[in-house]
């Protein structure tokens, strides 16, 4: 099991820096969007064996996604998957997730043919708002077309508890079976905050209960807005995703966490200036 977190620019602190805390805290798996591309360099230097995630674009904060026809936005896609098959491996890249399509006038065809030009396992993500029926359709026509080309099935579970907080577990068995990669944040039952674990109201222990009884294996990331002074509320949703899992890892966290805390002490003229920011303020912006 690996805990992973996402990450993208943060205005007034390197990416070396960004990625060596989180390094710090034991995190192993990081999730990143085109917005690193400029910034790659400095993931390199501070990434190690890490392994990562490239999120394509989507469309409610990109205006454009892999399904969308319009020619507007082909040379930011063709850069995107020219970026992707060209570093894969100096950023270790284990996935490429793309969401369900939120284009309202994309293609499903042109998505599969899009992704299929990329040359690392594909993921496809659930999204707030489709139903259950609508998105293993769309699932299961990517599978006929991509193939082994697509991995599995990336499983937000804040989506689905969003979608309907009632039956949030009970995924169809095609999509259980199929699960690759989770996404975990805390929300309410209405908004999709992006919350470090214990701030929303998501009983995340059930479904860590959950994924324990289908034996799931992968990567648990994090997809945090969290604002500038929740540093604290940061590492404890970590802990909150080892504890069920690995006893031992949740107490090697514990103790990176009580070393860290003098660092950032010490380091705190780097963050001064984004303690009283918000999540949109210093640059993170998940859907």
């Amino acid at each position: 099991m690996k805990i992973g977190f996402g990450l993208e620019p943060i205005r007034g602190l390197s990416m070396d820096l960004i990625v060596r805390l989180m390094k710090m805290t034991l995190i192993q798996h990081f999730e990143f969007n085109w917005r690193i591309i400029p910034k790659v360099q400095l993931v390199i230097k501070s990434l190690g064996r890490s392994t990562t995630t490239f999120h394509l674009p989507i469309f409610n904060r990109d205006r454009f996604d892999f399904s969308t026809k319009s020619d507007t936005f082909e040379v930011q896609m063709q850069e995107v998957t020219s970026f992707i098959n060209r570093r894969k491996k100096d950023i270790n890249i284990s996935y490429t997730l793309a969401h369900f399509p939120e284009d309202p006038k994309g293609s499903y065809d042109l998505m599969f043919s899009r992704l299929a030009q990329i040359d690392t396992p594909i993921v496809l993500e659930n999204v707030v708002g489709p139903t259950d029926d609508e998105f293993l359709d769309f699932y299961l026509q990517a599978k006929d077309y991509l193939g082994s080309h697509l991995a599995g099935h990336c499983l937000d579970i804040s989506h689905r508890y969003i979608n309907n907080w009632k039956t949030w577990l009970d995924l169809p068995k095609e999509l259980e079976k199929d699960i690759e990669y989770v996404h975990i944040s805390d929300c309410t039952k209405t908004e999709d905050l992006h919350l470090p674990l214990g701030l929303g109201e998501m009983p995340f222990n059930v479904f860590f209960d959950y994924l324990k009884k289908i034996r799931y294996n992968g990567v648990i990331m994090q997809e945090l807005k969290p604002n500038g002074d929740q540093a604290e509320e940061i590492m404890a949703s970590g802990l909150h995703c080892a504890k069920p899992f690995s006893k031992i890892k949740y107490f090697r966290m514990l103790i990176r966490r009580a070393i860290l805390r003098p660092i950032l002490r010490y380091r705190q003229k780097d963050f001064e200036d984004l303690l009283d920011k918000t999540a949109e303020e210093i640059g993170f912006d998940f859907v």
